[in-house]
């Protein structure tokens, strides 16, 4: 109806005039009433399907997907839920239509569209030996560290002193460098006995970036000063930059590939939807909002 088509289209003038920067909010106005129209008759063709396909959603469905939808905001009263859907302009007739609607659709797309758990191992392979070079990890390094913090107030001169002392201390033979990292360090990282984990090449600040990489597996450096400490860095290991294997990024691909497939999909299958049904759009009838 008019009003529905009005109220969606204030609704998305609203949202983007709240998140939009000003110079394009006027072209995402006009593209979301370009799109409006064929968005709402997809919706209603999707509908015609599930009423031809005999898919409803039970009151039990409903319930549960509201209470989803509470637990996903943290709403713990009905207050709380209806407080929520003042402040949307909804009341809880028109969200709980919503809402169907949703899983409707959802229903009729998990029978009639072809699910991520359908793409087969061989085409998902194929991706990856097409795409491979886009996972590539760069060169990395283990690294643990203990940090020395320059002191707001006090002598920077004491701390640069125990920075050098704990850097000694940390190449000394038979030194455990987490269990000093443990007790000596100023870094949150102590709890972990230093371990910063894996670092990519280019994610460290510069002086400590450059020691590190041109480092050889096992060195202990520094004390290196920048900004703001001292930081004593052992390299754990090097990583050389290297393509994953296909087992490790399947999950990845899977997902990806899936997001590509439905969209596609669902692009075809509203065509054939639309091509089957009879529409007629009367333009000087829309609603210029």
């Amino acid at each position: 109806t008019r009003t529905q088509y009005e109220r969606r289209l204030r609704d998305t003038y609203a949202e983007i005039d709240h998140t939009a920067t000003p110079e394009r909010k006027t072209a995402l106005r006009e593209e979301a009433r370009l799109g409006l129209t064929n968005e709402m008759i997809s919706e209603l063709l999707i509908k015609d399907r599930a009423d031809r396909l005999g898919i409803t959603v039970s009151d039990a469905e409903l319930k549960e997907a509201v209470n989803r939808l509470k637990q996903q905001y943290g709403i713990t009263t009905d207050a709380q839920f209806d407080e929520s859907l003042r402040s949307s302009n909804l009341t809880r007739v028109e969200m709980e239509g919503r809402l169907r609607d949703t899983l409707t659709t959802n229903k009729v797309f998990g029978k009639e569209l072809r699910s991520r758990e359908q793409l087969s191992d061989a085409e998902l392979r194929e991706r990856y030996n097409r795409e491979k070079e886009t996972f590539r990890l760069p060169e990395r390094a283990h690294l643990r560290e203990i940090v020395v913090l320059k002191p707001e107030t006090g002598s920077v001169d004491e701390a640069r002193t125990r920075a050098n002392e704990l850097g000694e201390a940390a190449r000394k033979p038979g030194t455990d460098f987490a269990t000093l990292a443990t007790t000596m360090s100023d870094s949150g990282t102590k709890e972990k006995g230093g371990d910063l984990g894996e670092v990519a090449k280019g994610d460290l600040v510069g002086e400590l970036d450059k020691a590190v990489f041109a480092a050889p597996q096992g060195a202990i450096l520094g004390p290196i000063e920048t900004k703001s400490a001292w930081h004593i860095m052992k390299v754990e290991a090097r990583l050389p930059s290297e393509v994953p294997a296909f087992d490790s990024v399947k999950d990845k691909l899977k997902k990806d590939a899936s997001e590509e497939t439905f969209e596609r999909d669902y692009k075809a299958y509203i065509e054939t939807l639309r091509k089957d049904a009879y529409v007629q759009i009367n333009e000087d009838m829309i609603p210029k909002v």
